[in-house]
């Protein structure tokens, strides 16, 4: 909910509050609203968001103390649920359906090895182990609207060989290979219209990106005959992954018809992997200068790789590096992970959910600290309420009363200044008086008609 502060005295004692860092507005797209998903334990922020439904229901992991972690499910309603295990230590989630049904793994034998685990999926609060091929471990990492799982199994007892599978109706079946002797190692995705996506790999240990559909298995190649591996498959058949390049760099690739188009884009760094892609040929991957150094990117179709980091509000609470971008749906949400940018022993899920402002907020007049200043608002619906917000700081916050889908405030713990009755021309405006202490200080700004779901945009603005 938002802070009402009762006076202006509180209003000028909250701007006062403001500390010095500026922001060049110009040149931002500020599309997202971003939302840390709360953890299990607060003594140990150590959270991954791994995928995300229709709906926006979050499904990824949460620490449980320093060592042990759980599969958590974050409902687009807010909150966090722990899913436990099958009676062991950790488990993990890696796919949410739109039906609520949750793939992964989990540990089944108390304080044994961490490296003995189950594909299982979870339905409601029921956990149900999936098995194996014939081996001990086995791991979900996609599911489809229709309850199939895909992901890979060891197939002889503490070989650590493993196949892709396919789980549907209670049986695990292999999925082919192409060649003799060469086996499909691990399938990681399966779209409504069962095609499964993943990466198979000879005795040479050469890999590369398969596609089984129809009962038939696919070779996808790779840029330059080096490895590929496919992390994603949307309902047009349109594929995601990744691919060695002829320079012996990981780009990230995308097929269409089962042609290789390599998407990386040189100014972004010398490495990327395209992680999701949604039915409107959004994508989001992992990209800089090698794995552990990356930056989380979005991709338009059309469109080079941009940073997600240049798509948040600014001036967040935590400086926040998103590193990890693993899911988006057809709504443009958003699941990953993030990291501070000056500490990198913790990690973050966060959910970054796309806003929509319909009516347009102007920067204060005349924009000066010991004056009186103007917030003046055009287009929105005459007659309605507008409330005026402000925070020291951006991020994400929920709008009472509407879905996440329908729009988000991108402002950290707003504070309401007043409000205003829209005109006949959908003009509305407040006026408040500025400390001279604020000269120099940036505040960030917004307006709200809380029972439309609508907001304006993100105005940023250093007071001279």
């Amino acid at each position: 909910m938002f802070r009402y502060c009762q006076s202006r005295s509180l209003i000028v004692a909250s701007f006062m509050l403001v500390m010095g860092a500026t922001t060049n507005v110009g040149a931002q797209e500020y599309r997202y609203a971003l939302f840390d998903l709360p953890s299990l334990i607060q003594e140990d922020q150590f959270t991954g968001g791994a995928a995300i439904n229709s709906f926006g229901d979050v499904v990824g992991f949460a620490a449980i103390d320093l060592v042990e972690f759980h599969g958590v499910l974050w409902p687009s309603t807010g909150g966090i649920v722990d899913l436990g295990t099958l009676g062991g230590d950790s488990s993990a989630t890696s796919a949410i359906n739109d039906l609520g049904e949750i793939a992964g793994w989990s540990n089944f034998d108390p304080g044994g090895s961490v490296f003995v685990r189950r594909a299982v999926i979870w339905r409601g609060m029921e956990m149900i182990d999936l098995g194996t091929l014939g081996g001990e471990s086995s791991f979900a990492n996609g599911m489809n609207n229709l309850g199939q799982v895909v992901g890979e199994s060891e197939y002889e007892w503490q070989s650590f060989r493993l196949k892709a599978f396919l789980w549907d109706n209670g049986e695990m079946t292999v999925l082919p290979a192409p060649l003799k002797g060469y086996d499909g190692r691990s399938a990681y995705d399966i779209n409504d219209r069962a095609e499964a996506v993943g990466y198979g790999a000879g005795l040479d240990l050469q890999y590369n990106a398969l596609l089984w559909r129809d009962g038939k298995v696919f070779d996808l190649g790779s840029l330059a005959g080096r490895g590929s591996t496919a992390y994603a498959i949307n309902d047009l058949g349109v594929i995601v992954g990744a691919s060695e390049a002829a320079n012996e760099q990981t780009h990230a690739v995308m097929w269409v018809d089962r042609q290789i188009m390599d998407i990386h884009t040189p100014q972004f760094g010398t490495f990327s992997r395209a992680r999701d892609i949604n039915n409107l040929g959004v994508i989001v991957g992992q990209g800089g200068n090698s794995l552990f150094t990356s930056w989380a990117f979005i991709r338009e179709p059309g469109q080079p790789m941009r940073l997600l980091n240049d798509f948040i509000p600014p001036r967040t609470r935590i400086a926040w590096r998103i590193r990890f971008a693993d899911a988006i749906n057809d709504a443009g949400q958003i699941a990953g992970t993030a990291y501070r940018s000056d500490i990198f022993s913790d990690s973050w899920a966060v959910l970054l959910s796309p806003v929509h402002p319909t009516f347009d907020m102007q920067a204060p007049q005349p924009g000066r600290a010991g004056e009186a200043n103007r917030l003046r608002v055009t287009g929105a619906t005459p007659g309605a309420r507008v409330v005026f917000l402000y925070s020291r700081f951006g991020g994400g916050q929920r709008i009472p009363g509407c879905d996440l889908q329908q729009n988000a405030l991108q402002l950290d713990s707003p504070t309401v200044i007043g409000t205003a009755i829209a005109d006949q021309n959908g003009v509305a405006s407040i006026t408040r008086t500025v400390p001279p202490i604020a000269r120099g200080q940036t505040i960030l700004f917004q307006a709200v008609v809380q029972n439309e779901c609508a907001i304006s945009q993100l105005v940023v603005h250093q007071f001279e």
